[in-house]
């Protein structure tokens, strides 16, 4: 599968770790991580909504409709890594979530693992625009606006499959 403009891991490579956020790198490897997350998502949903027929249409059709909003979020990110210059390729990333999505043998079994990366993506998603409120106010804007739209994804598989995730941002 073609990932451009990113660059995958070779599969016995580790990825780099993420420079501290103090680092002028750190933000652009979270943005990186992030925006790739992102794609992921999209193929991933879209990959579900074809494939599995064990779940209702009402949860397949919860599917495509996120498709937009995470290629939204996609969108978002990779502007504001443009604006900043932070190149996509410039560090290579990984493919788990969807290596681990795309073994997913049933619809329920996808739900709620996208909807636990979902939900790690959202607390992320809020610890990184809580940081960067005073530092980086552009960036932080593009954070709030994907874990606000990430409670929706999460409470489609509450809704439908009963799943519960980890703890809220106020537990942490």
């Amino acid at each position: 599968m073609c990932w451009e403009p990113f660059v995958l891991a070779a599969p016995d490579q580790k990825v780099p770790f993420p420079k501290p956020m103090s680092h002028t790198e750190g933000l652009g490897d979270r943005l990186r991580i992030a925006a790739f997350a992102e794609l992921q998502a999209v193929r991933a949903f879209g990959w579900a909504a074809e494939h599995f027929r064990d779940v209702s249409m009402e949860v397949i059709n919860g599917w495509e409709r996120q498709i937009p909003e995470e290629k939204l979020h996609f969108r978002l990110i990779m502007e504001r890594m443009n604006n900043l210059g932070i190149q996509p390729h410039q560090k290579p990333v990984s493919a788990q979530l969807s290596e681990t999505l795309y073994q997913c043998q049933t619809g329920k079994a996808f739900a709620i693992e996208i909807a636990t990366a979902e939900h790690r993506g959202r607390l992320a998603a809020l610890k990184m625009a809580a940081y960067l409120e005073n530092r980086d106010p552009v960036t932080a804007r593009v954070f709030l606006r994907i874990a606000r739209d990430e409670v929706a994804h999460v409470q489609l598989v509450i809704d439908h499959f009963g799943w519960t995730p980890g703890p809220s941002p106020a537990d942490l």
